[in-house]
């Protein structure tokens, strides 16, 4: 088994999710974006506790371009400050992380 990077990060709707997910597959530095819809996140933000409805993208690449996607996501998200939780070196199996690299790899 192979390391691979799982990233999260949230979004105020799905429009956004679905754009962060395209920039980031049309530039080859993700295999795979879940979205996931109807989260609640409750986070403290400017000396309050706020709850909204958010959207969670997991996303599937590798720590070789984990950098630039984070550029990516950055430039066009919505909020002040994204969250990026990268977790990585997370184990695949042989098939998966060679469906991920060939993905990834730009030609």
């Amino acid at each position: 088994m192979n390391p691979l990077c799982i990233v999260l990060t949230t979004t105020h709707s799905t429009t956004s999710a679905n754009e962060i997910a395209e920039a980031l597959l049309e530039r080859h530095l993700a295999a795979c974006v879940q979205i996931v819809p109807g989260i609640r996140s409750l986070y403290r933000w400017e000396g309050k506790v706020v709850s909204d409805e958010e959207v969670q993208l997991i996303i599937k690449s590798t720590p070789q371009v984990i950098d630039e996607a984070y550029n990516v996501v950055s430039a066009i998200h919505p909020y002040e400050i994204p969250q990026w939780v990268v977790l990585n070196s997370v184990q695949a199996s042989e098939d998966y992380l060679h469906w991920v690299q060939q993905v990834i790899i730009r030609k």
